[in-house]
């Protein structure tokens, strides 16, 4: 959640403000920061009909505020799961996995009203005077620090960990108790943010068939017991005669359609340990186990024991020629910076991509860590490895830059993305057979649990069905 880029985000200066209660200038600064980051690295939906529609109806709650700190900016992040979260300084993002939740326009209200009321609180800069210390990768050495601070930082265009404090319990239920009112004052009933969020536990604890761990809203107390509260709260609240911005139900579902759900394979997929990205042509696959991150420019992995790391990420154009420019560039800094020249490699990758390579050992913490810098050229593109790690990992390092090579026609044709289709329903038709209408496959018990009805529902016709349909993915031109 990029609330937990904030501490990263924020300078010394701004840190030590903290201590006290800075000015609201503050919450600024670090918004227009972190909301930079979270373009860049977690990117937004590029579709404008969807944004306006957000940012119409965020700027309607926002409007409902007595004694508005901040100008607002709603935005749709480009994220799976269901998500909403907030920056200081009124930067506000729902994530396109919790639209394809929402049934209501109420709903969507709900849960800005919620997040607007963390921002006027200002619990983040709040809750950051309590953590103000940043965490860092547990690998030993100088070298390896400054490896993990700077170069892997630049390589993933963000901090490698950044640890920043979540919400308290208390800012929690401020966030509810002030939140749902200002919905119910823009005209939202107030009975919608208990709707998602009961409707998103139960989506999620069917997709994963286990009680899931808090995330949405970071949820202290239990979601069960937030959702019980926003019920009986909302029968106390009356909401302002104010016409909704979609106009119906079907206006609202229209705006929905088409949605994308599911990973973006522009972005390239992830499956098990092995990665695709269709856009630029090539397959990666790392080592049994390790855990696989892919963010907007890299994709990162980490080995279970959490003593070996990879990164890897476009680092320009190019061509074979230019490999040992960018290699010896790269290891004059580090004997400028380190006083330490790597050992260095010319040579080809197992699929025969040209490539250069540097090693070096870093044996200043308990044990030596291995660091690996791989440069290689597919299509006139350098790609960038960084790897680090003890010698148990060194051969699994290097491994995952002999796996990198060209994806085959059969593996590109093999790509698939899901859209969300929002169809009526026929009289007496089952959701499974809304379902195949459709064209969708998506398991009934998690149909059901997006559409927040029963799995064994008979429609009496017109009811708008959110289905996912999987179809081709098409690289665009």
């Amino acid at each position: 959640m990029p609330t937990r880029l904030l501490l990263a985000l924020c300078s010394s200066a701004l840190l030590a403000a903290c201590v006290g209660m800075p000015s609201t200038d503050v919450d600024r600064q670090m918004g227009q920061r972190a909301a930079q980051s979270v373009a860049t690295n977690m990117g937004l939906v590029d579709d404008p009909a969807l944004t306006a529609y957000v940012d119409r109806v965020g700027q309607r709650v926002a409007a409902a505020l007595p004694n508005r700190q901040f100008n607002y900016h709603f935005a749709v992040v480009d994220q799976v799961e269901p998500n909403a979260f907030a920056v200081p300084g009124g930067y506000i993002y729902v994530s396109r996995g919790l639209l394809a939740l929402l049934r209501s326009e109420d709903e969507l209200a709900g849960v800005l009203g919620h997040e607007i009321q963390h921002v006027e609180r200002r619990h983040s800069v709040r809750q950051m005077k309590k953590e103000r210390r940043l965490g860092l990768l547990a690998l030993p050495g100088e070298l390896v620090g400054g490896i993990i601070s700077d170069d892997l930082a630049t390589l993933a265009g963000k901090p490698f960990e950044a640890v920043a404090a979540g919400y308290s319990r208390d800012q929690e239920r401020e966030a509810d108790a002030l939140g749902q009112p200002l919905a119910a004052a823009a005209g939202y009933d107030p009975r919608g943010i208990a709707a998602i969020l009961d409707r998103m536990e139960h989506f999620i604890e069917t997709m994963t068939d286990e009680k899931r761990a808090p995330s949405f809203f970071d949820s202290h107390p239990s979601t069960p017991e937030r959702v019980a509260n926003l019920r009986r709260d909302a029968a106390r609240l009356t909401p302002a005669a104010l016409p909704p911005i979609a106009a119906d139900e079907a206006a609202f579902m229209k705006t929905l359609d088409g949605l994308l759900i599911g990973p973006d394979p522009a972005e390239g997929l992830v499956h098990d340990e092995t990665f695709v990205h269709p856009a630029m042509g090539f397959r990666l696959v790392f080592p049994k186990g390790w855990l696989v991150e892919n963010t907007r420019n890299t994709v990162n992995a980490m080995a279970p024991t959490k003593d070996g790391i990879a990164a890897f990420g476009l680092a320009g154009e190019g061509t074979a020629e230019d490999l040992p420019k960018v290699a010896k560039a790269f290891s004059e800094k580090l004997a400028r910076k380190y006083g330490r020249v790597p050992q260095q490699i010319e040579g080809k990758t197992a699929a025969g991509l040209p490539a250069q390579a540097l090693y070096l050992t870093d044996k200043s913490g308990k044990e030596p860590v291995h660091l690996y810098f791989l440069w290689l050229v597919l299509d006139r593109k350098i790609y960038q490895m960084i790897g680090l790690a003890p010698e148990s990992q060194r051969a699994q390092v290097r491994s995952i830059a002999d796996s990198l090579r060209p994806l085959s026609e059969s593996e590109r044709a093999s790509i698939s993305e899901l859209r969300l289709r929002v169809i009526g329903a026929r009289g007496g038709e089952t959701l499974p057979a809304v379902s195949k209408r459709a064209g969708g496959s998506m398991a009934a018990s998690l149909l059901a649990a997006m559409n927040g009805v029963s799995e064994t529902v008979q429609f009496k016709g017109g009811e708008w069905v959110k289905v996912p349909v999987r179809t081709p993915y098409r690289v665009p031109n």
